[in-house]
């Protein structure tokens, strides 16, 4: 019997995370059914303020589960409510064999129990060690339209990276995303949980990054394992919309922790320090001078 601890955070989306749960206990039971060796779960959810009845709403519909709410301040965000809901399974003095984190927006198929330990032991047996599985993650209804799971890197030094597809087979990534991530009990006693510098985002991106700086394996499913829709602006709708704003708006939203500057730099700082002078630099040009930045990206061909 595999125990799992599933990390997640919400705030204010209380039907997609009833609906992210529902998929979550039928592919539980899914897997359950089909094999001899199950999964004991156990859900840790932090409810960072949310005033929608979401843990109400969690409680009257899966009263059969093993759910444990924690309440957060309401300005955790999204790498907060992790890491809270993260080391409360820790706390719990349970002997987890993985920590299951997921998106509460990302709907999992049945398969994804299957493909993650499939990947899992594909890795182990590759290098000798457990380590992170991302499951590949699809546009809803469309499996050939790929949203999240993992990057590979075409050109450090522009920082630019392609979103790995499905191949058949696991395989090795340079980064992952936490829609659907797999960690082993063996990754979180050597480096821990994410990095608590980081707000809101980038911490996925930084804890899967700082597996590869360690040689701990870092993979994708063979398969999509899920569907999440992809709503961010591209980097370059970005730019557009920054150029239209005001310095005061420009200034507000790069501090906003939804997207912030400071947990970008932070990411770049921890990973790509050699990258760190100049992504420091293109962030200034972008605050301040965005129509300069729109050319200069251009030139440098990053957004084509």
């Amino acid at each position: 019997m595999k125990r799992i601890a599933a990390i997640l955070t919400v705030f204010n989306r209380r039907e997609k995370t009833l609906s992210c749960l529902c998929h979550l206990f039928e592919a539980l039971q899914t897997y359950n059914q089909a094999t001899a060796d199950g999964i004991a779960l156990t859900v840790f959810l932090t409810d960072d303020g949310c005033t929608d009845g979401t843990a109400d709403a969690i409680r009257a519909a899966f009263a059969d589960k093993d759910i444990h709410i924690l309440q957060g301040t309401g300005s955790l965000f999204w790498a907060g409510g992790m890491r809270l809901a993260w080391q409360a399974a820790i706390d719990a003095g349970q002997a987890w064999d993985y920590y299951l984190l997921l998106n509460d927006d990302t709907y999992i198929y049945n398969n994804v129990f299957s493909q993650m330990f499939e990947a899992d032991s594909h890795a182990f047996t590759q290098t000798g060690r457990h380590g992170l599985v991302s499951g590949i993650i699809c546009q809803p209804g469309k499996h050939d339209e790929i949203t999240y799971g993992g990057n590979i890197f075409v050109n450090h030094t522009k920082g630019r990276s392609v979103l790995a597809v499905p191949t058949g087979k696991p395989q090795a990534v340079d980064s992952t995303h936490a829609n659907i991530l797999l960690v082993h009990k063996d990754v979180v006693a050597e480096i821990g949980i994410f990095y608590e510098g980081y707000r809101h985002g980038e911490a996925d991106i930084d804890y899967s990054m700082t597996c590869n700086q360690r040689h701990i394996p870092v993979f994708v499913t063979a398969r999509v394992c899920g569907e999440c829709e992809f709503d961010h602006d591209s980097n370059k709708g970005e730019i557009e919309r920054l150029m239209k704003m005001t310095l005061a708006e420009r200034k507000a939203y790069v501090n906003a922790p939804t997207h912030s500057d400071y947990d970008y730099l932070l990411h770049v700082r921890r990973n790509l320090p050699l990258r760190y002078p100049l992504a420091w630099l293109m962030r200034t040009i972008r605050l301040y001078f965005p129509k300069l930045y729109y050319r200069i990206t251009h030139l440098r061909g990053i957004y084509k």
